[in-house]
């Protein structure tokens, strides 16, 4: 089994324009390419771990939601001093 500094070829097509600002960026910046797409890599699917965990959490709870109505937010946001209460 490999271990985790192994290292692998990762061959992908991407647009010309882009691959071009990726080399001006790393080139500016004393970045290697390699290093950058790696870490982009990580950073997404860093991202989108952290969405679907967001997402469960969410999902929980909603459902011991308890839901206020129109009425009652337009008391506490009055109460707050965000909104005007109404007269009458």
């Amino acid at each position: 089994m490999a271990n985790r500094n192994t290292q692998v070829l990762l061959g992908t097509r991407v647009p010309l324009p882009l691959k071009e600002r990726l080399s001006r960026y790393c080139l500016s910046h004393g970045v290697k390419m390699s290093y950058f797409v790696a870490e982009a890599i990580k950073e997404r699917l860093l991202e989108i771990s952290e969405d679907k965990e967001d997402l469960l959490t969410a999902q929980e709870r909603l459902k011991e939601a308890k839901f206020i109505s129109p009425k009652e937010i337009g008391r506490y946001l009055a109460k707050r001093g965000i909104r005007k209460k109404k007269s009458g």
